[in-house]
């Protein structure tokens, strides 16, 4: 049970991270970096027409895999605790 709300925590945690990750990547690149490999110099830099789009597809399909996974613990979860009742 307890390993259980340690796994949705750590998914709650991971989408978190899934929504940010864009917005870290454009910090990064305005304070000189490389965009977590991005783009290595940012003056010379080119970036293949399909990568932002690739990146989004990447992340929208492991946001609604994790969101699947922490509904199905949660539905489980909640079986536990129903069988578990006095009543």
């Amino acid at each position: 049970m307890f390993l259980l709300r340690v796994v949705v925590f750590l998914i709650l945690v991971s989408l978190v991270v899934i929504l940010a990750y864009p917005l870290l990547i454009i910090f990064n690149l305005a304070n000189g970096g490389d965009g977590f490999g991005l783009c290595s110099d940012l003056i010379t830099c080119e970036i293949p027409f399909l990568e932002g789009p690739r990146i989004l597809v990447i992340l929208i399909i492991t946001f609604f895999f994790l969101v699947a996974v922490l509904r199905a613990i949660m539905k489980y979860l909640n079986s536990i605790n129903k069988e578990q009742t006095i009543l």
